[in-house]
């Protein structure tokens, strides 16, 4: 351990938390949808991961269960070796896109 790129630091209350550093990181947050029925549909995704060219992407997708594709709403780049000093070090993409 030592060389982690993310950390997550959750409180769910009553339920617990969780600290962790890690190198990859993917939650899920689920909400009640409707009146009558306790359906907890997933409403939030954050998927974060260290891509094949060393670049640490961050994507948050929102869901709907009316919706046919999910969509990210941001997408944060950041690269600690930036061996193209063209490329920024960090980045952040806030157009929506369905996945």
């Amino acid at each position: 351990m030592g060389d982690e790129t993310f950390q997550v630091d959750c409180d769910a209350g009553k339920a617990g938390s969780l600290r962790a550093k890690t190198n990859s990181i993917s939650i899920r947050i689920g909400q009640r949808v409707g009146n009558k029925a306790k359906v907890l549909w997933d409403s939030i995704i954050v998927l974060c991961e260290e891509t094949a060219d060393g670049t640490l992407s961050a994507k948050v997708i929102v869901c709907h269960p009316d919706w046919e594709q999910q969509l990210q709403i941001v997408h944060i780049q950041s690269r600690f070796i930036n061996s193209d000093p063209k490329l920024p070090t960090f980045e952040v993409d806030l157009k929506a896109v369905h996945v």
